[in-house]
């Protein structure tokens, strides 16, 4: 009943939080100035009635705070001239280095003299974003983008809305006081957009923290070729509205954008935005984990807006923001312009004498060829895939090799067909961080006082050098099992709980678990930055508490997103940040009609459940083709067969995104 009340209280202390007044005012509807407004200001929203003297009651319309991307001051003037992006043209010849530069790497120079080309300057109409007629017009412009149904669907989608208010000539008599006060409201409104929670006197600070500048790189030959076009006339409107500051560059070759994130100063922007699909956000993340300084430069967080044919990245970050996948353009930007810093999973992939940083997957078989052989076609967008499917069904292929996983918890292999047996044991890993960090199974009080979680916690910092202690980076793995009393009886009391600080067990009714905790110690691999103790050299055998499967497999994918296309919701209850990999494997003697099925059910996620696909939550694996022939596709780019294996990477990477 305490509980209860507890959390009836809590609840009703939020709703007053959020429905506390923060600003009242009168205000005209701009551009029709007709009859005077009442305006009230809220966490929840902008709520704005009529004023009248009259019995007539009108209702109240409101602009929810959730909504709103963007509050800009009325500005006189006639159309509106944007930024847009350096073109390849302008920079067709070689970069020189300034006179006056002290860069001792001419790469760095370049790379400065290239994001100081001019942009393209776009213009759009008054009327798009409504200018004020003169300079003694005070107001400000509120866009938002509400749910709206659409036409003849029982679906919703979020639509442009913009709203002008002036001031209220009866209110405010002097001009300076006239903007004193526009200004008041146009920064309490662009505070809570980004924040709702923000604290009353901070809307009414006189200090307004600006918005951080954002790399926004573009690659104009991704999928269709659109990714351009989708820049300029579907995101630069919304950057404008939400007052995000931006510098966009067109990569002009393969590669052009890993090339920047080693040399360019990412101290200097707030964050890394790719207009691509997802092979150009493949090349930044990997270029970031080149330079010397990746451990603070892989805190820079990543945007993702959709310009090609795969987008999976962007479905996922949309799938975990619970917003819709189309229009999807639209979506992306708004969570963008919303956005909040989440951590994001790597996978390290370890091919023959390289290291690769991953944020999607790795696939074998089916999957990757239809992701290879439908390059082709990728001017259809996403169709490349349904086309590709259909022809690698007809023309089937099973390829032999040996895949080996540390799972997280207890492995029951599909033909067992036996119930699914009670977990005895789940393995956790997490990168040791500084000193100044907790471990995964401390509650931040004492050392005293342990606690064991119900939800898998993981520590991801690292030291600038990326070792853990001196020259010995480590990892941790806690061991959880679970069993009965030691007589059975489960004679412990109800409610009643001991914690044995130094064994870190802890005594539930009738259950014990036991948590012990296991230290994989391992140096530094010479063309990996990172530290990999889950796995051992890829030329010695995997250790024996991995599982070993053999034989031939029609496809094996490891994914640690959502979403491999907007049509393809691969791992339905991955997260951005889960700390695991989810590996499905199909192995031969499925037949066409079958695995057609199987595609079909891609969309919903309905393949998890077929008995024809094993899924199992893993740490690391290992993969070992037994031929050259066939496609792995790591992210959507190619590498030859060969012998690969792979780690979790906890919440590595930033991402821009909304929980």
């Amino acid at each position: 009943m305490t509980l209860a009340w507890s959390h009836d209280f809590l609840g009703f202390k939020m709703a007053a939080l959020m429905d506390q007044v923060l600003l009242e005012g009168e205000f005209m509807l701009f551009p029709k100035k007709k009859g005077i407004y009442k305006l009230t200001l809220t966490r929840r929203g902008l709520y704005y009635s009529p004023v009248s003297n009259s019995n007539t009651v009108y209702e109240e319309k409101c602009i929810l705070i959730s909504d709103i991307v963007g509050c800009r001051c009325l500005e006189k003037g006639g159309n509106v001239t944007l930024q847009g992006a350096i073109l390849p043209s302008s920079i067709s010849s070689p970069s020189l280095p300034t006179s006056n530069s002290t860069d001792s790497n001419p790469k760095t120079k370049d790379a400065k003299v290239y994001l100081q080309k001019e942009p393209e300057l776009l213009t759009f109409p008054s009327n798009y974003f409504l200018r004020a007629p003169d300079s003694d017009t005070y107001g400000f412009v509120v866009y938002a983008y509400p749910f709206k149904k659409k036409l003849f669907s029982s679906k919703t989608s979020r639509s442009r809305l913009v709203v002008a208010f002036e001031m209220a000539h009866s209110s405010v008599d002097l001009l300076e006081e006239k903007k004193k006060e526009t200004l008041k409201w146009q920064k309490a409104i662009s505070l809570l957009a980004r924040d709702p929670h923000i604290a009353k006197e901070d809307t009414s600070s006189s200090v307004q923290t600006p918005q951080g500048k954002l790399l926004v790189l573009i690659n104009p030959h991704s999928g269709p070729g659109k990714a351009y076009t989708i820049f300029k006339s579907e995101i630069v409107p919304m950057l404008y509205e939400a007052n995000i500051p931006y510098t966009a560059v067109i990569t002009d070759h393969a590669g052009h954008a890993s090339e920047l994130m080693k040399e360019i100063c990412l101290s200097d922007w707030y964050g890394v935005v790719i207009v691509s699909g997802d092979g150009l956000i493949f090349e930044t993340i990997n270029g970031i984990m080149q330079r010397d300084d990746w451990a603070s430069s892989i805190n820079v967080p990543i945007g993702c807006l959709p310009g090609g044919s795969g987008n999976a990245l962007c479905c996922s970050i949309n799938y975990a923001a619970g917003e819709p996948l189309d229009p999807m353009v639209l979506h992306s930007t708004f969570i963008l312009a919303k956005h909040h810093v989440v951590p994001m999973d790597l996978v390290i992939v370890q091919i023959p004498n390289r290291s690769i940083f991953s944020f999607l997957s790795v696939t074998w078989g089916i999957m990757a060829d239809i992701d290879y052989e439908s390059e082709r076609y990728r001017n259809l967008g996403e169709a490349r895939f349904t086309l590709g499917a259909i022809k690698r069904i007809v023309s089937l292929r099973t390829y032999r090799g040996r895949i080996s996983f540390l799972p997280v918890a207890e492995y029951t292999p599909n033909e067992m067909m036996k119930p699914k047996k009670v977990l005895t044991k789940v393995r956790r890993f997490s990168l040791r961080s500084r000193s100044n960090s907790k471990n995964t199974l401390d509650n931040g009080d004492s050392e005293s006082s342990p606690r064991l979680t119900t939800k898998r916690s993981f520590n991801t910092e690292i030291s600038e050098n990326g070792l853990a202690d001196g020259n010995q980076p480590c990892g941790e793995v806690g061991l959880v099992g679970t069993r009965k009393t030691e007589d059975g009886s489960g004679d412990m009391t109800p409610n009643a709980q001991r914690v044995d600080s130094d064994n870190m067990i802890i005594l539930s009714e009738t259950q014990e678990l036991r948590v012990e905790k296991e230290t994989y110690s391992g140096k530094k691999s010479d063309f990996s930055p990172v530290p990999t103790p889950l796995l051992p050299p890829l030329n010695q055998d995997v250790p024996d508490n991995w599982v070993q499967l053999e034989g031939g497999f029609v496809l094996i994918a490891a994914v640690y997103q959502t979403h491999l296309g907007s049509d393809m919701l691969a791992a339905p209850e991955a997260h951005l940040c889960d700390g695991h990999i989810n590996l499905m494997m199909v192995r031969e003697g499925i037949s066409r009609n079958a695995l057609l099925n199987l595609f079909l059910s891609f969309g919903q996620g309905g393949h998890v459940h077929s008995p024809y696909v094993e899924s199992v939550k893993v740490l690391a694996f290992r993969l070992e083709p037994e031929t050259k022939t066939g496609n792995i596709m790591i992210d959507g780019e190619r590498f030859e067969p060969c012998s690969l294996q792979a780690q979790i990477l906890p919440g590595l990477a930033r991402v821009m995104a909304i929980k």
